[in-house]
């Protein structure tokens, strides 16, 4: 597939290596400078605006089947997707930063007059994101399918875990639940019966609902009933977008801080229940004289990567018991766990996920991604000429594994002796490197 990518920032560079190895890639950018960054990858850039007719044909936009905008202008964007399917690009995909702009989906017309066929808001998917990670006590990343029947939680294991010092094959898991990955410093891995969790690691777990809840007092202290305190910093966009997901949580107790006290006045029109404090969240005496190191969780998502470092470094010395913050840019990610942030995010990651699901297709469909790209969520497709046979005899790619089987309106987390059968939908945990292979697996297979 032919893919034109207008911008050459964080959202494009993360989208452009991620497609790269699977198709053609072009990149438009303005600036020159940014196409020293495209050097390793097997991709075309070429110079010059997206909003140039002259540089999109040199692109060859009538020939890409998708469109992505992706610069830092949310009318260079729009306007970039309506000359590309006035010049023949059959699909389009446009970035947003403003809720105004992000309402375009609800209008087909709107949408229909300039040309766009999808309208991405990182900060609304980031939201979310956070969301689903601060109501799964102790986690660093959730993640939903199959309209959550199937759920997937990561945990950092801390000393006296019940599954440290073990092997996989050793654990009581509940049934209905399954370790898919283990990350051990900066080696990233699809754990074997005979692999020993060791306190540190960052590891996958993938289930049913009923499962995850029964897992995680072997992973991390039980939630105790009580409310949860959450303090969010940085009232703007994802803030408050967060804010009002979590707003309508009774077991969420919420304190929102925002330096501006024109934004501070329209949260507090916004939100029911919570509290919103005028103030700055980097400010060590306001943070001490609002008692923030008894909040079960603080949420940093200021606009400035320096920033929320600071007030989530300020958090966890005051004693909040977990820190989730907000990063700009992808090099910093790793940085921030290194120096004591439990849960580091971007709004680029959530959002490249979600265009990938959208883009890759056909036999296997990717739903996630994991670990800044080293994991993957695909849907697989069982042929309808598949001979049904258990799972032990199926096989499957190194460094994968297939975390559930999707039968109509049930879900199971399989076993060994669970049979597979044409028209089964598998949801298959991989590394970056196998997950071509998953792709084809069943293709080959008779």
């Amino acid at each position: 597939m032919r893919i034109l990518i207008v911008g050459g920032g964080e959202v494009g560079y993360g989208l452009a290596s991620t497609l790269a190895a699977r198709h053609e890639v072009v990149v438009v950018d303005h600036s020159p400078d940014v196409s020293a960054r495209f050097e390793k990858l097997d991709i075309e850039f070429v110079p010059g605006g997206g909003t140039s007719a002259e540089v999109l044909r040199r692109g060859r936009v009538e020939r890409a089947q998708v469109l992505v905008a992706c610069t830092g202008s949310d009318e260079v964007n729009i306007v970039a997707c309506g000359m590309a399917r006035h010049l023949g690009a059959p699909r389009t995909v446009c970035f947003v930063s403003r809720e105004d702009f992000a309402g375009l989906p609800d209008g087909r017309e709107a949408l229909e007059l300039f040309g766009i066929d999808r309208v991405v808001w990182p900060e609304a998917q980031l939201a979310e994101d956070i969301a689903r990670i601060v109501v799964a006590p102790g986690a660093i990343d959730a993640e939903v399918f199959e309209g959550g029947a199937v759920r997937l939680l990561e945990y950092r294991l801390e000393t006296g875990s019940a599954l440290i010092d073990r092997a996989l094959l050793e654990l009581e898991l509940p049934a209905g639940s399954l370790i898919v990955a283990v990350r051990r410093k900066d080696t990233f891995s699809i754990p074997r019966g005979d692999t020993r969790l060791a306190a540190g690691d960052k590891v996958v777990v993938m289930g049913t609902p009923e499962a995850m809840s029964a897992l995680q007092p072997l992973v991390t202290p039980a939630a105790d009933g009580r409310q949860q305190s959450v303090t969010i910093i940085g009232g703007g966009d994802v803030g408050l977008r967060l804010a009002e997901r979590l707003d309508s949580i009774d077991d969420v107790r919420l304190l929102v801080i925002e330096r501006d006290r024109t934004r501070g006045e329209l949260l507090a029109a916004r939100l029911r229940r919570a509290l919103v404090l005028n103030g700055d969240g980097t400010d060590l005496s306001l943070l001490e004289a609002e008692d923030i190191g008894r909040s079960d969780v603080l949420v940093s998502v200021i606009d400035n990567d320096e920033k929320n470092l600071l007030a989530s470094l300020l958090g966890r010395q005051l004693g909040v018991r977990r820190v989730i913050t907000r990063v700009g840019k992808a090099g910093n990610l790793r940085l921030f766990e290194r120096v004591g942030v439990d849960v580091a995010i971007s709004a680029r990651g959530a959002a490249v996920a979600s265009v990938l699901h959208d883009i890759e297709g056909g036999g296997a469909s990717l739903l996630a991604v994991l670990e800044e790209g080293e994991g993957r969520i695909l849907e697989v497709r069982v042929p309808a000429r598949y001979r049904a046979r258990p799972l032990r005899d199926v096989g499957s790619p190194r460094d994968s594994i297939v975390a559930a089987i999707l039968r109509e309106n049930e879900a199971i987390v399989p076993r060994g002796t669970d049979t597979v059968q044409p028209g089964d939908r598998l949801l298959v945990f991989s590394t970056r490197e196998a997950a071509e292979h998953v792709r084809t697996f069943f293709d080959r297979a008779g």
